[in-house]
């Protein structure tokens, strides 16, 4: 089975559409699938729309969240409806072809477990595109990836990889973090992109930022091996200037009483204070990996199968 799991958000116009191309194009796979659309708590009619099109539709399945919880979150929780042995995800705007999926799926057959959607050249308007730039650039450094690969919400994943992200769980998910955190075997599909349509994207610069700094916090060690560089630097700076305030003081270039000790003893116990805030971060990241689990990404408000 194929699960497709799409995330929707003010998408009223473009999901009967996307719908019935998608119907299309897996109906002439010869291979039973799935269409999971979860509704991020739309402010407007989406839902009603939904259930329109649920309506005679025993394969599309649609899920409400009570409240607003951001894309990746609305993603988990079609993770966690997923039933096919290939999940495919896509945007519900439209820009991503529903005639590619069986490219994907192809990839995922031939025994890759991560095939991600790579474009020619992306639609989005230019403050996204840079935004979107920094991101995929973080997430390139963070996992070692070449530095053309392409990292795009357009994507098909073997069921496996899909589990052990649920599994993850987490409040402040990245999917394709997850996913790359999960499988080394990933692979660069061609794909087209099209002009949006409908509406307007929810993404920008300020947010892409915003983004970027999530996944160093929560994927990687950047910052904390940058707060060690800066607490080596700063204490072997404290030694050299106090080896140089004791020398002063001993061929007596110094006038004033006690300015030598003084001198020495701050820069030295400045530089074991910052040492001991890097054992203290190491255990906070740790405890902090432990603190975000405790409260719910998502919660489910009405689903209909």
């Amino acid at each position: 089975m194929i699960s497709i799991v799409i995330p929707a958000y003010r998408s009223r116009e473009s999901l009967p559409i996307l719908i019935e191309r998608l119907e299309t194009v897996l109906g002439g796979l010869g291979r039973d699938f799935e269409i999971i659309v979860v509704d991020d708590c739309s402010p407007d009619d989406t839902w009603q729309v939904l259930k329109q099109l649920k309506e005679g539709r025993e394969a599309l399945r649609i899920v409400r969240l009570m409240r607003n919880s951001g894309q990746h979150n609305a993603l988990l929780c079609g993770f966690s409806l997923a039933r096919g042995s290939v999940v495919v995800t896509m945007d519900d705007d439209l820009q991503n072809s529903p005639e590619d999926v069986p490219r994907l799926v192809a990839a995922i057959d031939d025994g890759f477990d991560l095939a991600i959607g790579s474009y020619d050249e992306k639609k989005h308007s230019k403050a996204r595109n840079i935004g979107g730039g920094l991101v995929d650039a973080t997430q390139r450094r963070i996992f070692g990836l070449p530095p053309t690969f392409q990292l795009t919400s357009f994507r098909a994943i073997d069921r496996r990889v899909v589990q052990n992200v649920v599994a993850m769980g987490g409040v402040f998910p990245y999917v394709t973090s997850m996913l790359l955190s999960h499988t080394a075997r990933y692979i660069n599909v061609p794909v087209t992109h099209e002009e949006r349509q409908y509406g307007a994207s929810n993404y920008n610069l300020k947010r892409s930022a915003l983004l970027a700094f999530n996944l160093l916090l929560n994927y990687s060690t950047y910052p904390l091996y940058f707060v060690v560089a800066l607490c080596l630097l700063a204490l072997g700076c404290s030694a050299i200037l106090s080896l140089w305030v004791m020398w002063r003081g001993l061929v007596g270039d110094s006038n004033v009483p006690g300015w030598a000790s003084t001198i020495t003893a701050i820069s030295f116990f400045n530089g074991l204070i910052l040492l001991a805030l890097v054992v203290h971060s190491l255990y906070l990241s740790r405890l902090n990996q432990q603190v975000t689990r405790s409260r719910v990404g998502f919660t489910v408000g009405e689903l209909r199968e």
